[in-house]
């Protein structure tokens, strides 16, 4: 296809916070940490502070959410080794897939990975066309654009990012503050507060590969800008059935929901991005969720753990 390999600008940024993370993550001899999920670890764990910690080689493997579920697993395969662990704290949204590619994973698989496309069963594939727009077919056919655009682009660039894929706290900062706008936010629309089928099917076959690969899973939730709506029942039995699907799955699930819905004066620019204050101390509470040893929850999934004293 014409628009398969053309650059654009709206891809730019995530592909080339892959190139910075793939690097990191294939760097180790060593097993690691993989961070996986969207954008919300990227603006919310300092993996530095996690590997010196732990003595871990850590990378901080989080893009964005609207590459989906499916395609932020499937490309995490592709660097992690055996006795790897992954810690998921995967955005809410992801829980609730269809298999409906979006306009943003057509977008980027089709600059980026049409290798990736080529791999989707022919149903996915077909509604992933009907969701390009006729602006990104223009775009294409015109011959594309490998350069950032628009206001935000001097935020949302990779000199921002550090080796490790975490965003430089610098940049947060100097970004400017939008408490107002964050203030005016609804809470996340989670429709019936149910996990989707496909969604579930995604991440079982992800859990039965890790095994076969004698890599660990962690769940674990994302931060999320407090609420008043999330102390609703619907909500409440949203999070339990998110930790209740990692359990029952045998998959340690790592916190509770409640301890990540942080106040407003610890975000950045969204409901999912951390200030810098809000990084360090969203980092803490995972360190402190995954306890002294995060290979004590990785007993019962990777083999030579299970003879050996940790």
């Amino acid at each position: 296809m014409l628009q398969e390999d053309v650059p654009t600008s709206s891809s730019k940024w995530a592909s080339d916070l892959y190139q910075i993370k793939d690097a990191h993550a294939q760097s180790s001899v060593d097993p690691k940490l993989l961070i996986v999920s969207g954008s919300n670890s990227v603006f919310g764990i300092d993996t530095n502070t996690i590997q010196d910690t732990y003595a871990l080689p850590t990378t901080n493997y989080g893009v964005h959410a609207g590459l989906g579920l499916r395609y932020l697993l499937e490309r995490s395969k592709r660097v992690l080794n055996e006795g790897d662990i992954v810690y998921l704290p995967l955005e809410y949204a992801l829980y609730q897939q269809t298999p409906q590619p979006s306009s943003q994973l057509m977008d980027f698989v089709l600059a980026r990975d049409p290798q990736y496309l080529h791999s989707l069963p022919p149903y996915e594939k077909f509604h992933g066309y009907l969701n390009v727009s006729f602006l990104r077919i223009w775009e294409g056919i015109k011959g594309g654009s490998n350069q950032y655009q628009g206001r935000s682009a001097k935020f949302y660039h990779v000199t921002n990012i550090d080796k490790a894929g975490n965003q430089r706290a610098e940049s947060i900062e100097q970004a400017g503050k939008h408490t107002d706008k964050l203030a005016k936010l609804p809470p996340k629309n989670i429709g019936n507060g149910k996990l989707t089928t496909y969604s579930q099917e995604i991440l079982k076959e992800y859990f039965e590969w890790s095994q076969s690969k004698n890599i660990c899973v962690i769940g674990a939730p994302p931060n999320l800008l407090y609420h008043d709506a999330y102390q609703s029942d619907k909500f409440q039995q949203f999070f339990q059935g998110i930790e209740q699907f990692f359990t029952s799955n045998d998959i340690p699930f790592a916190g509770s929901p409640e301890d990540y819905l942080l106040p407003i004066n610890l975000f950045f620019d969204t409901e999912y991005h951390l200030n810098a204050k809000g990084i360090e101390s969203r980092t803490q509470l995972t360190m402190r969720d995954l306890g002294p040893d995060p290979k004590r929850l990785c007993k019962n999934q990777i083999t030579s753990l299970n003879s050996n004293r940790i």
